[in-house]
């Protein structure tokens, strides 16, 4: 059984926020090892000529609305729908998730902290001051984390995830990959967990 989920994501994705408590949990019933490779999602949607959400089809952005209601409703998750900081740019708290997985801490909590920085808080995470109280809060080394998330070495991990991404066909947040089945959107997780399940 293969036993790794690749997950591509960005923090400010409202549909990641959405997902990333359920993929975790699939991690957890079925035994498996999440790779979590936060990309640049703004780089992948300029090489694949998708439109930015405000430059989107006034109908698509209206359903966009209703979809982040139903879905924050249905699954309990708290959402401001209008969040005070999107689009924020995403760069340090990506760098930051590459830094815990390297250094063995499970990347969820601070994950999942900056995504509901974004939806549920009204946080910056484009600020260093907000990213460093985030990471004290989830118990990350917090003192140098800036410099670190700078460094080359974290700088070329992230570009990367963000090549591994292209070269994989991924373009939206949230994206799992697993046995070589890609799996794009938070509605789609009940089809990857069949896929688990029949593999």
């Amino acid at each position: 059984m293969t036993n790794i989920i690749d997950y591509y994501f960005a923090t400010p994705s409202p549909w990641a926020y959405f997902a990333t408590p359920r993929i975790k949990k699939i991690e957890e019933k079925y035994n498996l090892k999440i790779n979590w490779k936060p990309c640049n999602l703004a780089e992948i949607f300029s090489i694949n000529g998708t439109a930015a959400v405000k430059d989107r089809p006034q109908p698509v952005q209206i359903n966009r609305i209703n979809e982040l209601k139903r879905w924050s409703q249905y699954l309990n998750i708290p959402n401001s729908i209008h969040p005070k900081y999107f689009p924020v740019d995403p760069t340090i708290s990506h760098k930051i998730i590459i830094i815990a997985q390297n250094k063995n801490i499970d990347p969820f909590n601070i994950t999942f902290a900056f995504m509901k920085s974004v939806w549920a808080e009204e946080k910056d995470i484009s600020d260093e001051e907000t990213i460093k109280n985030i990471c004290k809060q989830n118990n990350m080394p917090s003192d140098l984390i800036i410099e670190e998330a700078n460094s080359e070495e974290i700088n070329n991990q992230y570009k990367k995830n963000t090549k591994e991404a292209l070269k994989k066909n991924v373009w939206g947040s949230p994206t799992f990959i697993y046995n070589n089945e890609l799996f794009w959107g938070q509605d789609r997780i009940e089809f990857l967990e069949r896929e688990i399940q029949n593999n």
